[in-house]
């Protein structure tokens, strides 16, 4: 049981990084989509909002599984 509780602990903290991340380069991409749209328009928007959409559903997703996993943990800790 320790065993799965330190393995349930480091996939909690490794995703939390990687949503982490995930957010930060969506802001990146978000930030880029609006400056190359009002500065200077080009066709490349649909590409900057597809990996968009991408990172932020990839997010999503991983918030799932950390809070499926929050509650694994807790139900191991009871």
């Amino acid at each position: 049981m320790n065993q799965e509780v330190k393995q349930i602990e480091q996939k909690i903290e490794d995703y939390t990084r990687f949503l982490k991340t995930l957010l930060m380069l969506s802001t990146f991409l978000y930030l880029g989509l609006i400056i190359s749209y009002y500065l200077e328009p080009n066709g490349k928007g649909a590409i900057v909002c597809g990996l968009l959409i991408a990172t932020v559903s990839l997010a999503g997703w991983f918030a799932a599984l950390l809070r499926k996993w929050q509650r694994q943990l807790n139900q191991l800790m009871e």
